[in-house]
């Protein structure tokens, strides 16, 4: 019989990030940032749960999204903070719960 114990804290986290989006992207803002932001290690499921802004730029737009980060495993905030700054066009991480 397998035992659970709810007492483990699920492994999510929300933040707001700030990410970039090359022109020319093959699909739309929302689904390209939750490709991007799934690219971090141990990511599980990525939902954009709004977008606060739009910032075109020459050779990219900026969104700046509220999202929440379903990991494989619990993280510190540090952790899922370092892990999201590996990503790749992320300018900038707001905020972590």
């Amino acid at each position: 019989m397998a035992i659970t114990n709810d007492n483990d804290p699920e492994p999510t986290a929300t933040a707001v990030v700030t990410i970039r989006i090359p022109c020319g992207a093959d699909s739309d803002l929302v689904t390209d940032a939750e490709e991007r932001l799934s690219r971090a290690e141990n990511i599980d499921t990525v939902t954009i749960d709004e977008m606060r802004g739009i910032d075109p730029k020459l050779s990219a737009t900026a969104i700046i999204v509220s999202i929440t980060l379903r990991w494989t495993t619990t993280m510190t905030d540090a952790e899922v903070s370092r892990r999201l700054a590996e990503v790749p066009g992320l300018e900038s991480i707001e905020r972590i719960r």
